[in-house]
């Protein structure tokens, strides 16, 4: 049984409440009955004689659960003592009976939110963001309060950059051709492989290389290359971002199930889900993945993540519901709709959307168009 503590905590939370729930109603009711006796034969207002021992007992029983609230803490972490092991595993045994009422209760009511589409916790909180009584936000700041929100339900996999958007390079450079991409490229990190990307060798710091520019042809920059920092396609972002914080490092690669690398993330994509877009000096317009042409007509490259498609266009919650676990990108999107790969200006309807093709070839979607005619009342704008 000990180990239902610590694989159940809930059931054992819940017998704890509903037996001190129930000594603290027989306590008062035995407490209010002893005192309305004692005080039956005295001379007064024996009511009022009862009433105020009540509120002395009151008084005493709130001093007393403080205590042991206080030193329920304290013992928190020495909770595999043998004694405090005991006395939680007779509290689950007296209150298993009212667990096993309980719990079938709390799920009938989890069925029931998701029967009549009642929003979960994190959808409540960013709904009452638009609903808000008082000082009515703008914009920017409804949108930045969300992105607080939903911050920790997004993955490493729906903002990471795609494998075939990575740029590397392959340990057997020489030095010279090494500098011209390093300046062509104009990054400050760069991951080096050594057969393809499922064979990285590690990250390259264009900073390490910065004591060396003078150096001759020969210069063996490989031994500049710091190991790098591999994590899961399942991973949290903001579980991702503490550890940026404690390795002190900006970038990471992204692996899937299989130890494959799928892709690549860095400190700024996680922090721009919070604050938005961050462009320095270096950064064209030209790569931007999307182009507004209209109040409501977009323009998207076929690569642009379907996480940030959302963010853009924001269609309803039902419509994607049973797409995103399944696709990556606009392209992939497009891919499932049509079920092959379709030609330049082919369209196919989507929900309130139209899509055309605006660039294909017989491998890849290059550029997709979305139009919504009526635009659905989420997006509208304020």
């Amino acid at each position: 049984m000990p180990t239902n503590l610590y694989t159940e905590p809930e059931n054992a939370v819940l017998a704890g409440v509903f037996l001190a729930s129930t000594l603290h109603l027989l306590t008062g009711l035995t407490g209010f009955w002893l005192l309305r006796n004692l005080f039956a034969a005295s001379t007064g207002h024996p009511w009022l004689w009862a009433s105020a021992s009540l509120a002395v007992l009151a008084t005493v029983f709130l001093m007393l659960r403080g205590y042991f609230a206080n030193w329920g803490r304290r013992k928190q972490e020495s909770s595999s003592s043998p004694v405090l092991l005991g006395i939680l595993k007779s509290v689950q045994a007296i209150g298993s009976p009212f667990v096993s009422l309980i719990l079938p209760l709390k799920e009938l009511v989890g069925q029931t939110r998701v029967a009549f589409g009642t929003p979960s916790p994190t959808e409540e909180l960013s709904l009452s963001l638009d609903q808000a009584p008082t000082e009515p936000a703008s914009p920017e700041e409804k949108g930045l309060l969300k992105a607080i929100v939903n911050f920790s339900s997004i993955t490493v996999k729906q903002i990471m950059r795609s494998r075939v958007d990575v740029i590397a390079l392959h340990r057997r450079l020489p030095y010279s051709a090494l500098l011209k991409q390093i300046q062509q490229w104009g990054y400050s990190r760069v991951p080096v492989y050594s057969q393809g990307l499922d064979k990285l060798d590690g990250i390259l710091y264009v900073k390490d290389i910065l004591p060396y520019l003078n150096a001759p042809a020969d210069f063996v920059w490989q031994n500049l290359i710091r190991t790098p920092y591999f994590v899961p396609e399942n991973k949290k972002i903001d579980e991702l971002l503490r550890e940026f914080q404690e390795r002190r490092v900006h970038m990471a690669l992204v692996v899937n199930e299989y130890g494959e690398t799928t892709g690549l993330i860095t400190l700024e994509d996680v922090i721009e889900e919070i604050v938005g877009e961050i462009h320095d000096e270096l950064d064209e317009e030209e790569d931007h993945y999307y182009t507004q042409l209209d109040e409501h007509t977009y323009l998207f490259e076929g690569r642009t993540s379907l996480h940030d498609f959302c963010k853009i266009v924001d269609p309803p919650a039902d419509l994607m519901k049973d797409t995103k676990d399944n696709v990556e990108s606009v392209a992939g999107l497009m891919l499932r709709l049509f079920s092959r790969i379709p030609h330049t200006g082919e369209e196919i309807q989507w929900g309130p959307y139209l899509f055309r093709i605006e660039a294909a070839d017989s491998k890849k979607i290059k550029k997709v168009r979305v139009h919504e005619p009526v635009p659905h009342p989420h997006n509208e704008k304020e």
